[in-house]
């Protein structure tokens, strides 16, 4: 857990009151003394009494912030419109406490009857309506500029992260010439550690690469800078996808600490055979679309990685044809949750690409999926970052009459 920052604690709000006080009286020492005196030397008692009054409501409020508040408020109403009416009120009440306090040792200690007549007592409410706007407005001008404080710095913080996460994430793809493949990330307010990648691997191949780090910010993205450069430093040199996710877990065990962990899904596809060798660790199932209607989910593979040191990944395969579209996604997608706390899920995503053209760009993919997503979250804004890659197999041109299209999955 945090630990608390100091001016934020209760001792730190008493000092405030302490040392505040005293400077806070001077002007209504002034006002009181040239309303209610008749030379110089009533200034001096008109500040002994601001001083009594600033320091009896201000401890008031004090309390009443630092102990009593939340209590009074509640959990239960924590964020409606009642809590701001239950708080003024809240604040009036310890006002008037403190106001009664202070206006009893004036009476008992400083001047004898003070108490004693309607002058006195429309004194003491200026003193209360004054001193309260006073201590509630500076309150929550003070808790404004903290917030104000806070907001900036976390924004400060996730700029590196942010810069990160975008330097890594390819805009351009490789062109070729019976396969097209597109990949977006769309980042959510946090910083989280999605990632994916197209890495060429060998002589008209490719590994495609989507990843979700568990967790946000710096050390997030800096474990998924950290996996795309071990995937790129194999692709040339391990064949099996299988191998190259052992060795990533091998790395992400002995390197992290031991609540970092990733899903990944790795998969590698061969231009002249449209053979797809793939290995899921944890990640969500990319879903094949086959052109004549059929669903595939890519399942096989493992555990997260960077959980168990010596993990094994089971490695499949299945062939593509041309038409037939592949759909790789992170959690951001089918866990991004509406108003009423409903996920979008997957069932909705498989919606998404049944309803598209059979010839639409692997671009356009993406974005009518991500359309659909906003749409559901009508206005919502996203928990989490949201990576999608999109993999198409081309139909044959009319000038290239030997293209092949093969055969089934095995």
């Amino acid at each position: 857990m945090p630990r608390r920052s100091p001016p934020s604690s209760p001792l730190w709000g008493l000092l405030g009151v302490l040392w505040h006080m005293p400077l806070w009286a001077v002007p209504f020492a002034l006002f009181f003394g040239t309303i209610y005196g008749s030379g110089l030397r009533s200034y001096f008692p008109a500040y002994v009494v601001s001083l009594v009054f600033a320091y009896s409501i201000g401890l008031s409020l004090w309390v009443l912030e630092s102990f009593l508040l939340r209590r009074i408020i509640g959990e239960a109403i924590e964020g409606r419109k009642e809590k701001f009416w239950l708080r003024g009120l809240s604040y009036a009440v310890a006002s008037l406490v403190g106001s009664f306090a202070a206006a009893t040792l004036v009476h008992f200690t400083l001047i004898p009857g003070f108490l004693g007549g309607p002058r006195q007592l429309a004194g003491i409410a200026m003193f209360t309506l004054i001193f309260t706007v006073l201590f509630g407005g500076l309150t929550y001008a003070i808790r404004f500029y903290r917030q104000s404080i806070e907001k900036a710095r976390a924004e400060q913080e996730l700029h590196l992260p942010r810069r990160i996460q975008r330097s890594f994430l390819l805009s351009q793809f490789p062109e070729m010439p019976r396969l097209e493949v597109h990949a977006v990330n769309v980042s959510s307010k946090q910083v989280s550690g999605d990632f994916y990648d197209v890495v060429p691997a060998g002589e008209r191949a490719f590994l495609l690469a989507i990843a979700d780090v568990a967790g946000k910010g710096v050390p997030a993205a800096l474990l998924s800078s950290m996996l795309q450069a071990s995937l790129r430093t194999q692709a040339n040199s391990t064949a099996s996808v299988a191998a190259i996710l052992r060795n990533i877990n091998s790395l992400v065990y002995r390197s992290t600490a031991v609540e970092q962990f990733a899903t990944f899904f790795l998969a590698r596809i061969e231009e002249d055979t449209l053979r797809l060798s793939y290995s899921n660790a944890g990640h969500n199932f990319p879903i094949v679309f086959r052109k004549n209607g059929e669903r595939l989910t890519l399942e096989r593979g493992g555990t997260v990685v960077g959980i168990l040191e010596g993990a094994a990944f089971e490695e499949a395969s299945l062939v593509l044809a041309p038409g037939d579209r592949v759909v790789f996604y992170t959690d951001g997608i089918n866990e991004a949750a509406n108003a009423r706390g409903e996920m979008f899920g997957e069932g909705r995503i498989l919606e998404a690409v049944r309803s598209l053209p059979a010839d639409l760009p692997a671009r356009e993919i993406n974005q009518r999926i991500l359309d659909a997503v906003h749409r559901f979250l009508d206005g919502e804004e996203p928990g989490d970052d949201m990576t999608l890659m999109a993999l198409r197999v081309l139909e044959p041109s009319p000038e290239d009459p030997g293209e092949r299209a093969l055969g089934p999955a095995h």
